[in-house]
């Protein structure tokens, strides 16, 4: 277990001289990663190990899309006056760099143990000196641990970890301008737990050691640190309570607030000269920037209930409010805790940018306001030149634009594979197949896998929009390709799409509403609400939120199979439904043997179509996440379950088997680590081959779980959501949360099998 005495020596201080708005760090404390961070990276090591031990590492994965609408980025850095380098962060899918401004990329930061980027920094005095600081700030649902911070010192060709793997999240990253050996990070800590972890960490030794320089409790993240371009010593931080519950996103707390530095980090002293009253605890979250040609003004982004634009002219000692009206406000809505970004131009303290669902513009230091053209909403980052001031670089969640005049006009690379997959479902026809996934912030889409040139000359067309949401799931009529039954975002519908039918030109091709009645209940359904069809009939659908619903007809009428199969508390619930099923399976071999898995750690199974039910917990976590179920195929008593435990900081491999109904569970993941275990499939023609995506991979035994393989060669580190089985192809394909979809061969692990039998 983490012990909080790392950072004993520290709270004392902090806590006798907060009255004079001092915090001190004249014991700065040595940093050592602890025993469950060294186990994730020590994992990776064994995944590496077994990947090129692996007797499927011949078996080549093959990425089919999507590309267009590439994904969320959470940082963007590029070479000063070398317009065609450019550095971009994919929020879930690693870093990926171009030489051509765009043209063409190619994934620097993919075989590591985490693909989830907070943040990147270029050295100023060596700009092939590039740090990443791994774990997106910005704490969405789906947002994932990082595993501290890596450097590269030959523009990305390598990295290597750093440290700080503890720190999970990391915002900022500031380098000397001239001693690239001083480097500071700002640690937004632990998504779901406090932690001592949070504060601002400083080297001067390249990375070899650490010491952690500023912290105030626990409960309180660094979300922004700028570092004053005439003077290194002087940095500012960013400070506020963050913390993402099951049930609720981040809520404002009175932790926040804006510090300052002037001795490199040995003191800090709070800023509060015109600033707003941080005690209220209204404060979700603040950003930075400092004028390069006149490093005297200082802006300040706060979100508090909308977003508040300050400015200092004296670096810091008084600020006055510029904006706080409807012009910039809005553009931090209901989930302001997501932004938090400002930039101001680095050769006029005037021309200043405020980033959240859109982009705003002043060029008079905040009397006017206009809006700036871009290619999507939810922008994260920007880099501007500071050799040419009409380039600059803004990424969002549709990826990066480009602009060399001033945002009269950009560019924008459609072509990143970043895409944030929460599901996939196939179609089951010969040669050419429908893929269909929930992408977020970017709709549902689908693409046509063809493999009638033979296997080992697969081809994909571009994705195109479908029926659904930026979450949901599909399922596609086994029998039928042209009919897809879908969810949107919590739970809703669902919907049945009958692509057999004309769509106008112009449209956009949507299904009919067929959601059942809820009567006098309330709703409560997740973000990926499940929908499957079940074995026995292609019109015989099953339907989950709180209960679980079941149609023998396609739809036309619904019955409720089940009471509240949660294990619903009123004290945990808040903005986000929780306690909800997200886990539904029937068996293929007795109709109404279903099992149902809940977000807060519930499996219940009924035996009788729903008539009655039996909870079979005993042996699991508790309260863990239910992540899938997979009823077997071979004998009626036989379910595989796979647990998520990220939740509680717990990164282990859950896979659990039960051959009598989920009565008792035995544990089968000894040997694999791959991280946070997301679904688990069956394979139908052999009943000891089952396949598992996880946090990092895809991993394969052919033994029903006694030992396990990574499967094949050529994936990414991923954080794989969902997976599907092309019976007609025998085909494997994935949807992965940051890295898009990838497709493997499954003949040869069937012979594979055979021969080890």
């Amino acid at each position: 277990m983490r012990s909080t005495r790392r950072f004993a020596l520290i709270i004392p201080v902090v806590l006798l001289l907060a009255a004079a708005g001092i915090v001190s760090s004249a014991a700065p404390q040595a940093v050592r990663d602890s025993d469950e961070a060294r186990s994730r990276l020590a994992n990776f090591e064994r995944h590496k190990a077994m990947r090129a031990a692996s007797p499927f590492k011949d078996l080549a994965w093959t990425f089919v899309g999507p590309v267009r609408m590439t994904g969320r980025m959470s940082d963007v850095e590029a070479v000063p006056g070398q317009p065609g380098t450019i550095y971009v962060a994919a929020a879930q899918g690693g870093v990926f760099k171009t030489t051509d401004e765009g043209k063409s990329w190619t994934a620097i930061f993919e075989d590591y143990p985490t693909a989830s980027i907070g943040d990147i920094a270029l050295a100023p005095s060596d700009p092939s000196i590039v740090w990443v600081g791994t774990g997106e700030a910005n704490i969405l649902r789906s947002t994932m641990a990082g595993t501290g911070i890596y450097k590269s010192t030959d523009a990305g060709r390598s990295f290597n970890y750093m440290g700080l793997a503890d720190t999970q999240h990391i915002a900022r990253i500031q380098v000397h301008p001239k001693n690239p050996d001083i480097v500071y990070v700002a640690s937004a800590g632990h998504e779901y737990t406090f932690s001592p972890d949070r504060g601002v960490y400083k080297t001067t030794d390249g990375g070899r050691t650490w010491e952690k320089i500023f912290y105030k409790d626990e409960k309180t993240t660094v979300i922004d640190l700028a570092m004053d371009p005439e003077d290194p010593e002087i940095l500012y931080a960013g400070t506020a309570e963050r913390l993402r519950l099951r049930w609720s996103d981040p809520r404002p707390g009175p932790q926040s607030g804006i510090y300052k530095t002037t001795d490199g980090g040995k003191t800090w002293t709070a800023l509060t000269n015109g600033l707003p009253e941080f005690a209220k605890g209204d404060c979700e979250r603040i950003g930075f920037d400092i004028c390069r040609a006149n490093p005297k003004v200082v802006y300040a982004v706060i979100n508090s209930t909308g977003a508040y634009l300050y400015r200092s002219d004296d670096k810091g000692e008084s600020w006055r409010l510029v904006e706080g009206n409807d012009a910039i406000k809005k553009l931090f809505p209901g989930y302001g805790w997501v932004f938090g970004q400002v930039r101001v131009a680095p050769s006029n303290p005037d021309v200043v940018y405020v980033l959240g669902l859109n982009v705003m513009r002043s060029k008079d230091g905040g009397k006017t306001w206009e809006g700036v053209k871009g290619n999507h909403v939810d922008y994260h980052g920007m880099w501007m030149d500071p050799k040419d001031p009409a380039h600059s670089l803004v990424v969002d969640d549709g990826g990066v634009m480009i602009t060399h005049d001033d945002f009269a006009s950009f560019e924008h690379p459609a072509n990143v594979p970043i895409a944030q997959q929460f599901n996939i479902a196939v179609s089951q026809t010969k040669g050419k197949f429908w893929l269909y996934s929930n992408v977020q912030d970017s709709s549902a889409w689908r693409g046509q896998v063809d493999m009638t040139a033979g296997r080992d000359k697969i081809s994909w067309t571009d994705w195109v929009n479908a029926p659904g949401d930026e979450s949901g799931r599909h399922a596609v009529d086994p029998t039928n390709p042209d009919l897809v039954y879908y969810t949107t975002r919590y739970g809703g519908g669902p919907f049945l799409m009958d692509y057999s039918q004309p769509v106008k030109e112009g449209e956009r091709a949507r299904g009919k509403a067929i959601a059942p009645d809820f009567g006098t209940e309330k709703k409560r359904a997740q973000w990926v609400a499940p929908i499957i069809i079940s074995p026995h009939s292609p019109k015989r659908v099953l339907w989950g939120a709180q209960f679980v619903f079941l149609t023998d007809d396609g739809g036309a009428t619904w019955r409720r199979i089940s009471p509240d199969l949660t294990n619903f508390d009123p004290a945990k619930q808040g903005n986000i439904p929780y306690s909800t099923v997200w886990s539904i399976a029937e068996s293929p071999l007795k109709k109404g043997l279903i099992y149902a898995g809940t977000d807060d750690g519930n499996v219940q199974v009924t035996r009788d179509e729903g008539a009655t039910w039996t909870k079979v917990i005993a042996g699991l976590p508790a309260e863990r996440f239910i992540s899938s179920i997979e009823a077997s195929r071979f004998a009626e008593g036989t379910v595989y379950l796979t647990i998520n435990g990220k939740r509680q900081d717990d990164f282990a491999t859950y896979v659990y088997i039960s051959t009598d109904y989920g009565q008792t569970w035995t544990p089968i993941a000894d040997g694999c680590p791959g991280g946070c275990a997301n679904v688990i499939k069956e394979d139908p023609e052999n009943g000891k081959i089952l396949y598992l995506g996880t946090d990092l991979s895809v991993y394969v035994t052919a033994d029903g779980g006694k030992s396990w393989q990574v499967l094949g060669s050529g994936l990414p580190t991923a954080f794989v959501f969902d997976l599907a089985i092309q019976i007609q192809e025998n085909v494997l394909v994935t949807a992965t949360h940051g890295r898009g979809s990838w497709l493997i061969d499954l003949l040869p692990v069937r012979e594979r099998a055979k021969k080890g039998s």
